[in-house]
């Protein structure tokens, strides 16, 4: 870990103490984002240039916190949960709360080695501050590349660990840090450790930015409650290597090195079932410690995952994937996938899809239209390497330029050698370190039709427009449902729904699957 030295002689400090840092801040123009993160990226780069002694410097690190935490909270909106690949002013947002948090933790690593190699014996007492500090920084890299979808590159786990390693081989790891602020909020270096480790367990690329909120808050209010250690009680558990490069993975005891430490987290185990089995009982999520913006059923089910991935073995699919290497083509849009499934365009009146001029030759020459297919006339698909898939699921990658796609987006895929598209679903989604898309993708179940539904008409007036949906058949566990246009999904709300055979009427009924773009609903016939 690199040490601190004093200012080379004859050459002033960027800034000399804490008075001359409260000085910067009220002449810095730090009310815009985008020039906050890079004034203070300057100042910090500046700083580790030419910097000043080192218990000046922490000082002055120290107060320059609160305005580089204001700055990067509100430059990361510019990308979090924002659909992938980002923007380039998205991706330049990114850049520059990476740039600012990654020169803040090389100034307190500095530090933290001048205080444990006993160059600055005055530093010494601020060392378990230090190394909270810097892991905190590190931690917030992580934490922008889970707001962005993006991998996490194995250079900063490394680094997480090494600091980590320094505080227990100090005898630090548990010491605790106050605030000014907020004394009762006070974290040692572990349970930064550990709130980041979670983090990872938790399947941050599968939920939804709000979920990642408030996932967040929560592994930082239970860290406490998980102990790393060289061993468990059980045969084996989620573990970390401090001396490599890896996150936290499921580990057998027998194959710890020296240097894994394993995840104790039977406390953890006992609060969450508690509050679970409260929740079931119509606690208030609030009055018990989740937040006053967790809502049910939503923290139930936030929680109910949670439990499962932190405490439980990775789970077996139920489907085994399969290498599928090969090819897959991708829609995305309601519009474009329902004009694949149907080889019609939509007209959205009382005559709601038209044949267009190559299904009329279809019909004169074959006597049918061909399902849906990359050939039909203004649907355009992209072309994705299947990694590998299973009965009802394929992880797929893109390397090249193509549409954004989003979160729990709808997306219509043909497998190589398929007949026609599978309605699906995005389920987790990622830029990888080599800028590829990396998404995972679950069929719905059935076969999807395209359908064309509208409000029922009572006959006064002008009938509202038909728009486009999706019916799905009854399959063996699953009842027949709708796929519609986000916003559409009423409760017991009565539609027509004209498929190419006939117009009936349903009544929409429990709310199975809400989307980026879709709700889908189950549904009944209405007699009449």
């Amino acid at each position: 870990m690199a040490t601190a030295t004093s200012t080379a002689p004859g050459r002033a400090p960027a800034l000399a103490d804490a008075k001359a840092a409260e000085a910067w801040i009220a002449n810095a123009a730090l009310v815009d984002p985008r020039q906050a993160c890079h004034e203070l990226t300057a100042l910090l780069e500046r700083l580790e240039d030419a910097p000043p002694r080192e218990r000046a410097y922490l000082d002055i690190l120290e107060r320059l916190r609160d305005p580089i935490q204001v700055a990067q909270t509100e430059h990361s909106k510019k990308f979090t949960g924002r659909p992938l690949p980002l923007r380039d002013v998205e991706r330049a947002a990114f850049d520059q709360v990476y740039d600012l948090w990654m020169a803040f933790a090389r100034a307190y690593r500095r530090l933290l080695g001048a205080a444990v190699d006993g160059r600055d014996a005055d530093l010494l007492p601020q060392a378990a501050l230090l190394a909270e500090r810097a892991m905190e920084s590190i931690a917030a890299v992580i934490t922008a590349h889970y707001r962005s979808r993006r991998e996490v590159d194995g250079e900063l786990w490394q680094r997480l660990h090494e600091v980590y390693q320094v505080a227990e081989a100090c005898g630090l790891a548990k010491t605790a840090v106050p605030t000014k602020k907020k004394p009762a909020a006070a974290a040692s270096p572990a349970q930064v450790y550990v709130r980041t480790l979670l983090l990872e367990i938790g399947n941050p690329y599968a939920i939804s930015a709000r979920d990642f909120q408030w996932m967040r808050r929560w592994a930082g209010m239970w860290s406490h409650k998980v102990e790393l250690g060289l061993a468990l009680d059980a045969a084996q558990g989620y573990a970390v290597d401090l001396a490599g490069a890896a996150p936290p993975a499921w580990t057998r005891l027998e194959s710890a090195a020296p240097t894994t430490r394993f995840l104790d987290a039977s406390q953890l185990k006992r609060s969450i079932k508690g509050r679970l089995r409260k929740l079931e009982q119509g606690a208030d999520p609030d009055s018990l410690g989740l937040g006053r913006d967790a809502v049910q059923p939503d923290a139930s089910r936030l929680l109910a995952h949670l439990y499962r991935a932190w405490l439980d073995a990775p789970a077996s699919r139920q489907f085994t994937r399969r290498l599928a290497p090969g090819r897959t083509e991708l829609l995305s849009g309601f519009e474009t996938i329902h004009l694949a499934l149907t080889g019609r365009v939509f007209k959205g009146a009382a005559r709601h899809w038209d044949y267009s001029r190559r299904d009329a030759e279809q019909l004169a020459i074959y006597g049918a239209v061909a399902e849906g297919s990359s050939a039909t006339p203004g649907v355009s698909t992209e072309t994705w390497e299947t990694l590998d898939e299973s009965a009802n699921g394929f992880r797929l990658r893109r390397k090249e330029a193509g549409e954004r796609l989003s979160h729990h987006q709808l997306i219509g895929l043909k497998p190589q050698g398929a007949r026609t598209f599978i309605l699906s679903e995005v389920r987790w989604l990622t830029v990888g370190i080599d800028g590829a898309l990396v998404i995972g993708a679950q069929a719905l179940p059935g076969l999807a039709q395209g359908v064309a539904v509208r409000p029922t008409w009572s006959g006064d007036g002008t009938p509202d427009p038909y728009v486009q949906a999706f019916a799905l058949p009854a399959m063996p566990g699953a009842s027949p449902s709708l796929v519609l246009p986000s916003g559409w999904y009423q409760s017991g709300r009565d539609l027509e729904m004209k498929t190419e055979e006939e117009l009936v009427r349903v009544r929409l009924g429990a709310l199975l699957q809400r989307g980026y773009d879709f709700d889908r609903t189950a549904f009944t016939p209405v007699p009449g």
